[in-house]
């Protein structure tokens, strides 16, 4: 499964996403409610949400950054 920066995808809450940011985990954010905030990773070709608060909070700077990155590119 190839996953891309602006991809839209429905989860299994019915719930459209779109792809904000990816490194080995990916961030989306729900299309139709922003405060609803996922942090995913892929295993066998299906996402899985991480909600390990720990994972998250040292992810986040690292999304951050490599927004960023593709903002000035």
């Amino acid at each position: 499964m190839t996953i891309n920066i602006k991809d839209t995808l429905t989860l299994d809450d019915n719930n459209e996403y779109v792809v904000i940011s990816k490194i080995n985990y990916y961030y989306i954010l729900d299309k139709n409610n922003k405060e609803n905030v996922k942090f995913c990773y892929e295993h066998n070709g299906e996402l899985v949400i991480t909600e390990d608060k720990e994972l998250i909070t040292k992810l986040l700077p690292i999304f951050v950054e490599v927004a960023k990155k593709e903002t000035n590119s």
